[in-house]
């Protein structure tokens, strides 16, 4: 009798080439690219869902941005901290308020500000 769950070491130990199930994913996850509005100023976005994304332990939220460009609207998944909710106003950029969900540079945040996601290399989006 097996019983208990298989732990993911012993997954990959098994011999052959481990490749995690990604059939059910929502699609990739990554801060909207900082144009001269966000690093000037701020932008506004909306959080239109948030969802469970299969093989993640966090939620992710999907925030829809108005084109500062075009006419059109920029649609992008990111990963929901404790606390965002649906059909909160977010600001990303240089002079957003240090609010819950807000995205705004690590430079710029006090000492000891709790933080989400950061990115490793500038411009990478947060991934």
């Amino acid at each position: 009798l097996n019983m208990g769950r298989v732990i993911r070491g012993c997954r990959r130990g098994k011999g052959s080439i481990f490749k995690s199930h990604t059939s059910g994913r929502k699609g990739a996850v990554a801060y909207k690219r900082a144009d001269f509005a966000e690093r000037n100023g701020y932008t506004k976005g909306i959080v239109t869902e948030i969802l469970h994304d299969k093989g993640r332990g966090a939620p992710l939220a999907r925030v829809q941005y108005k084109d500062a460009y075009r006419f059109k609207k920029i649609n992008t998944t990111v990963v929901a901290p404790e606390g965002m909710y649906t059909g909160q106003f977010i600001y990303a950029g240089k002079k957003a308020g240090l609010a819950i969900g807000n995205i705004l540079p690590l430079g710029d945040l006090p000492e000891g500000t709790v933080i989400c996601n950061v990115e490793a290399k500038v411009g990478d989006k947060g991934k």
